[in-house]
């Protein structure tokens, strides 16, 4: 018996095109809105503060796919030169219970909370959007900003973030601006991509929105305030279990109550000119993402296997 380990550079050869992740995602969305997914909230634990280590596992029965996420978010991490986010992907023979593979899960973490935006871009925004606005421009900036190309080569992308000198890494059509209320400001998508914190200010009020907008706080409740979520025709996360353990944890404080997730939301006719979706991240993406990865490795000849 033997166990298959991808580096990170071998797994971001593996992925999927973006288009495919996109259609991965949405697949995956509509299976747990539908219940065929087995999918616990993610527990954690909190060594340090503002950080989390989080346990992601996920049963994706169409599939017959077994997989955990175990995954760190450290922010003091940027001034040690270290990623914030870190982590590892486990992916067990759901016949037997032996771990098949272990890969680097920052790249699969990265590129498949991006296509969850992604996804919800096509289906939730204002029609005919041209613009949009990126604060932060770490890694899930960068990865957000290519999916909004991919989406719309035409895309105007106005971007914020503490330490200006990031912004060049988003790539073209980007305009650093001189804060974050200056990048949202006629913005019909907001992605909002800042740490992930105990409370948090909250700047981003309804003021700061168009009529016509879709946010996307991947950040939970750094950047939305609860008055800018509460004045959304229709607000949807990735999984409402997993949205109110958090809010037992402290989050979204004020927040309203979700309408759904955004699995149950896919099929429905028409937008509401206002929208928010706060995929939290799921490990059922992650499971989706790291079967596909194996698959492709295992067909490429990639990987290194270890003895058990």
């Amino acid at each position: 018996m033997s166990l298959l380990y991808l580096t990170r550079e071998e797994v971001a050869r593996l992925l999927p095109d973006v288009p495919a992740q996109l259609d991965l995602v949405e697949e995956t969305y509509r299976a747990v809105g539908s219940g065929r997914v087995e999918l616990p909230p993610k527990p954690g634990i909190h060594p340090r503060p503002d950080s989390f280590i989080h346990a992601m596992p996920a049963y994706l029965r169409d599939d017959d796919v077994a997989a955990l996420k175990w995954v760190a978010g450290y922010p003091a991490n940027k001034e040690r030169g270290l990623p914030y986010i870190t982590g590892l992907v486990v992916l067990n023979d759901a016949e037997t219970g032996l771990p098949a593979a272990i890969m680097d899960g920052a790249e699969i973490t990265a590129a498949r909370t991006a296509a969850a935006s992604g996804v919800c871009i096509r289906r939730f925004a204002p029609e005919g959007w041209r613009s949009a606005a990126v604060l932060g421009a770490g890694e899930q900036g960068r990865f957000h900003a290519e999916v909004l190309r991919r989406l719309n080569p035409d895309v105007a992308i106005a971007a914020w973030d503490p330490h200006p000198e990031r912004i060049s890494s988003l790539g073209e059509r980007v305009e650093a601006v001189s804060g974050p209320r200056e990048a949202v400001k006629g913005a019909e998508v907001v992605v909002t991509a800042g740490p992930i914190v105990e409370d948090p200010d909250s700047p981003l009020t309804p003021d700061w929105l168009g009529e016509r907008s879709l946010g996307l706080p991947i950040d939970f409740d750094f950047y939305f305030s609860a008055e800018a979520v509460e004045t959304a025709g229709l607000f949807l996360v990735d999984d409402v279990g997993q949205f109110e353990y958090y809010r037992s944890l402290g989050h979204f404080q004020g927040w309203p109550k979700p309408e759904g997730s955004v699995g149950q939301a896919l099929s429905r006719d028409g937008s509401p000119d206002r929208v928010v979706c706060c995929n939290l991240g799921i490990g059922a993406l992650d499971a989706a993402f790291a079967a596909r990865v194996l698959a492709a490795a295992r067909e490429r000849g990639l990987g290194t296997e270890l003895p058990l």
